[in-house]
């Protein structure tokens, strides 16, 4: 419940701070002006992969086995990877929405966790006009849905259509001509009746804006 309390929070701040940074790009330095963006506006897309670690657990999705321990299964702690294809607009310098598609999978105590995900993306750059050298450092989301099988154990655990988020840190520094690459790292939760499973993502994004 924390995990995803703090997390749905996280994505009520980003929406927030990208809105209050919107509306002060609207009252730019001279009345009735709008300042332009200088890095990112227009059509965008980003891909997001890189190593996964954490845990997942689950039974098979039927009700009578649901909470039977004999039928639980259970990476304990493993390893794996996992990533995120988004298509979106970025509205100004400090905030983008999308849609995307991703996968988080992990192995471990002789189980195969393997999940998909379809989500609604949203990135925001709180510190851009702070200092140049933090105009790249951006925080996201991803809210959405997902099902996920656990095969290695007694029988075939499933998720069913698991609630899916995400939240997490980006640094896109580098700039070759429109695309931004850089590290990300990120904790990702998905739960349903039948299974969890929390873990995090350590790796790189690369995303392409259309403008300015």
């Amino acid at each position: 419940m924390r995990i995803r309390a703090a997390l749905s929070a996280s994505l009520v701040v980003l929406v927030a701070t990208g809105l209050a940074h919107a509306e002060d790009d609207s009252n730019g330095p001279a009345p009735g002006s709008v300042a332009k963006p200088t890095r990112r506006s227009d059509f965008a897309f980003g891909v997001t992969g890189g190593f996964g670690l954490g845990r997942a657990s689950g039974y098979p999705n039927e009700v009578d086995r649901i909470g039977v321990k004999s039928y639980r299964s259970n990476t304990k702690l493993g390893i794996g990877s996992g990533g995120l294809l988004w298509l979106g607009v970025a509205f100004n310098d400090y905030l983008t929405f999308g849609l995307g598609l991703g996968s988080f999978d992990l192995s471990g105590n002789d189980r195969d966790a393997d999940a998909g995900m379809f989500a609604f993306h949203v990135d925001a750059y709180p510190l851009f006009r702070v200092n140049e050298n933090l105009q790249d450092l951006g925080v996201f989301a991803n809210v959405g849905t997902g099902p996920m099988t656990i095969k290695g154990g007694p029988e075939e655990a499933t998720g069913g259509l698991m609630s899916y988020l995400e939240g997490g840190l980006v640094y896109e520094r580098l700039r070759l001509w429109r695309f931004g690459v850089g590290p990300s790292v990120s904790l990702v939760h998905m739960w349903s009746q039948s299974a969890t499973v929390t873990g995090a993502l350590i790796g790189a994004r690369v995303a392409f804006y259309a403008g300015p």
